[in-house]
Order: structure tokens, then C-alpha cells, then sequence
């Protein structure tokens, strides 16, 4: 089975592209299956919940006439514990069964200026760097993606797709040139080398609205569906994903 590992279990994830992976299961191609976790410490109740319910959960797709329908979701097969050295995360980003590592970045995640250049200036980079270096994770996205990469190479575990998941234009070519610069401030010459030889970047665009879920969501999938899901979610019924076919 191959894996793609997301790097954040937000309901926007969860809503999209986790939908698009059990849509495809359901038509019988099971070659592919989500692996996921977060990059940080938040979210531990809805972690909690996926991982007792074996990442299953229920989503509420709502139409622009009010309509609800309520479909369970199966497609997260393994549930990555959060820890401080995301070691788990790394472990998954280095199995040779990990073939696409996607992520979901706001456009302040990227920390480029402009004119696409990194800015060194910001104090989670600075952090970050310091901790890379020292052979930790970080804790940004370009933090996390350098150890998990670095990992990789030690491994001999071959190429993968960096994915992005956002609407930031030209996504692909920005997160790549900004995990470009963060290794050349790492001063990593031979995992910069690495990546540029086995990684890939495509651009996506992706569309669908995903309210934070409230409580009310939770008890409108327990009445329609009689389970009691602590992961339940909503989104419109509209959905979209471009991915350039780049991988």
C-alpha cells in the first residue's frame, strides 16, 4: 500500500483531499491510504477521538438548499501520535511505503517576502534552524519537511511528492524555493542536492468550504446515523482539486 503522509489533521483535510483518497478506495483501488498527524500540540481531543476510532469519522456534506447527507469517512489508516521531536512523523516520512507527503500552509506558513525569498529574519525560522541543525525537527513546515527529507536520504527510501494543499498561487514553486533557502541556511550542500534529485513539487489549487465544526455537528450525525463520532465534520457539497502533473 502506498501512503501519503498530510502533515496536519484540520478539518479542511480532513473535509477535502482525505474525501478524494476514500472516494477512490470505494471504487476499489485500495493502493493508496492517508497516514497523518500534527505538527504541533493542538487538536489533542479531535487526535484523541481519530485515534480511538481508527481514523474513521463522519462528514456532514451540506448543498446550498439545506439538503444534509452523511458519509463515514475511511481513507486515514493510521493516526501519527503527536510528539515533541516528531518522531513518529519522521519514522512514516521515511518508509519506503510514503510516496507523497502533502501539507495544508496559510500564506503567513511560508515566510517569504515579495520577492519569494525567505525571511531569515522571523524567529520561528530562526528557531527552527537551530533546531534542525542540532538534528531535531522543527516546527515550521520547512522545518519539519528537512528532517523528515533528511531522514529520508539516510534511509535510501527513493523519491516522493512534495504536495501542497492550498490556494496560494504558484504554491508548489514557492514551497519548494522556500525549502531550498531554509537548507541552504541549514548549509546541508548534500540534502539540498538530494532533494533536488528526488523530489517534486507540483502546483495544486483546491476548493471546498469547511466551517470549524461545532457541536451541533455532532449531534446531527448521531441522529442520523446513531454513532457518536467525536470527529464529525461539515462542508459544502461543492469540491475541487487541480494538481499539476508534476510528481
Amino acid at each position: 500500500m502506498n501512503f501519503i503522509l498530510h502533515l496536519g489533521l484540520g478539518s479542511f483535510h480532513r473535509a477535502h483531499q482525505a474525501v478524494y483518497v476514500h472516494q477512490l478506495r470505494q471504487q476499489g483501488d485500495t493502493r493508496w491510504a492517508i497516514a497523518g498527524g500534527n505538527l504541533r500540540p493542538d487538536m489533542a481531543d479531535t487526535i484523541a477521538a481519530l485515534q480511538a476510532q481508527g481514523g474513521r469519522y463522519t462528514l456532514e456534506t451540506v448543498t446550498p438548499q439545506g439538503e444534509r447527507s452523511y458519509t463515514r469517512i475511511e481513507s486515514i489508516q493510521r493516526v501519527i501520535p503527536y510528539q515533541d521531536d516528531l518522531a513518529p512523523l519522521i519514522a512514516m516520512g521515511a518508509d519506503a511505503a510514503t510516496r507523497i507527503i502533502s501539507f495544508t500552509v496559510t500564506e503567513a506558513g511560508y515566510y517569504l517576502d515579495h520577492a519569494h525569498r525567505l525571511d531569515l529574519g522571523m524567529q520561528e525560522l530562526v528557531a527552527d534552524l537551530a533546531r534542525v541543525r542540532g538534528g531535531a525537527a522543527g516546527q515550521t513546515i520547512y522545518g519539519a519537511i528537512a528532517a523528515i527529507l533528511r531522514a529520508r536520504r539516510a534511509a535510501g527510501t527513493g523519491p516522493l511528492t512534495l504536495l501542497n494543499c492550498d490556494n496560494l498561487r504558484h504554491n508548489g514553486e514557492r514551497s519548494r524555493g522556500g525549502l531550498l533557502q531554509f537548507i541552504d541556511a541549514l548549509g546541508d550542500a548534500p540534502l539540498k542536492d538530494w532533494v533536488l534529485d528526488n523530489t517534486r513539487s507540483p502546483n495544486a489549487m483546491v476548493d471546498r468550504i469547511t466551517p470549524r465544526p461545532t457541536p451541533d455537528v455532532a449531534e446531527r450525525v448521531k441522529a442520523a446515523t446513531g454513532w457518536d463520532d467525536r470527529a464529525a465534520l461539515m462542508g459544502e457539497s461543492f469540491i475541487q482539486w487541480v494538481i499539476e502533473d508534476d510528481f
